[in-house]
């Protein structure tokens, strides 16, 4: 599933270049480090169980964080555009919050060394990864309503 394809239509020409480029940046660096996560799977620094934990719990996460850029359709450009709201500032003080308590939890719950910084790679790269997809699903829901699609 290319990004920037939905039922067959390319929607690229519709999200500004600075969205565009955000999205890009989040995907190379969440492939970056899954290949990380998966290195140190395999030389068994990271536990799977581990691995998939924090993968999901980054996904989840993810799909919060998404919600710090209020995405909309600016008539002039005709560009979806991402900015961020007073919700957004809400959420990203709450991200910042839990990224906070997640570093504590790591101070006790798990010795700090290769493998906190494996369950940081695997937890970051789902988050942005998921991110990515709830920018593009709101991508898509914006032009919709502007009746790009159908």
């Amino acid at each position: 599933m290319p990004i920037y394809n939905h039922k067959g239509k390319h929607f690229k020409a519709h999200v500004h270049p600075s969205l565009q480029r955000r999205i890009r940046i989040f995907i190379v660096i969440s492939i970056l480090m899954l290949l990380l996560v998966a290195y140190d799977i395999s030389q068994g620094i990271l536990s799977f169980p581990y691995a998939i934990g924090a993968l999901v719990v980054g996904g989840v996460v993810g799909i919060f964080t998404s919600r710090i850029f209020h995405l909309s359709w600016e008539k002039d450009g005709s560009h979806v555009v991402g900015r961020i709201d007073k919700i957004g500032w809400i959420v990203l003080a709450l991200y910042i919050a839990f990224e906070i308590a997640r570093s504590l939890f790591f101070q006790y719950e798990v010795h700090i060394g290769d493998e906190a910084t494996a369950i940081t790679y695997a937890f970051v790269s789902a988050a942005l990864l998921s991110r990515v997809f709830g920018l593009r699903g709101r991508i898509i829901t914006i032009l919709k309503q502007e009746q790009i699609f159908g």
